[in-house]
């Protein structure tokens, strides 16, 4: 007989299985094969670890940014998520306040669109260009990603992002 206990510890050793081989899922970009570009101040990376309150809903954002062209890659990553609407970045005021959302993740523009049913795996995955402030943002613990549903319109998982800022780079 299956019980919700045993479903949730089903559930959170693939969540784990999925997040353990995050690095492997960062997005191949075209700009990694040039060794310029490896440099810590060329290419920058941010994570955001995705959880909710009432949820047994999780997820792992990985960001890598470009510095020349100021392309942020995003691969978003979600388990037990159900009847998902919309993800986006948001950026607050101050670090732990809410803000409004500033980067669309899914998808890549309005309007929501439902995605029915159970999400377990890539939510979704794409470049977009932004701002030196966003990098600010960021780096200053303001910014983080909120995955919403039909059953939490507000969001269901969210998480800060972080990253480790190189020498130099303030």
């Amino acid at each position: 007989i299956i019980n919700m206990k045993n479903l949730f510890i089903y559930f959170s050793a693939i969540a784990l299985l999925i997040l353990g081989a995050c690095d492997s899922l960062t997005p191949e970009l075209d700009y990694q094969e040039e060794p310029a570009l490896k440099s810590a101040k060329k290419v920058l990376n941010f994570r955001a670890h995705l959880s909710g309150e009432n949820s047994m809903a999780t997820g792992e954002a990985i960001f890598q940014l470009n510095t020349a062209d100021m392309k942020l890659s995003y691969k978003l990553i979600v388990a037990n998520l159900e009847n998902v609407t919309m993800a986006h970045i948001h950026l607050a005021p101050k670090p732990g306040q809410s803000g409004p959302p500033v980067v669309w993740l899914y998808p890549s523009s309005p309007p929501p669109t439902l995605i029915e049913g159970t999400t377990n795996g890539i939510l979704s995955e794409g470049m977009v260009e932004i701002s030196q402030e966003l990098v600010e943002a960021m780096y200053a613990g303001r910014t983080y990603v909120n995955v919403h549903t039909s059953a939490y319109p507000g969001g269901e998982i969210n998480g800060w992002i972080e990253g480790n800022m190189p020498k130099g780079m303030n």
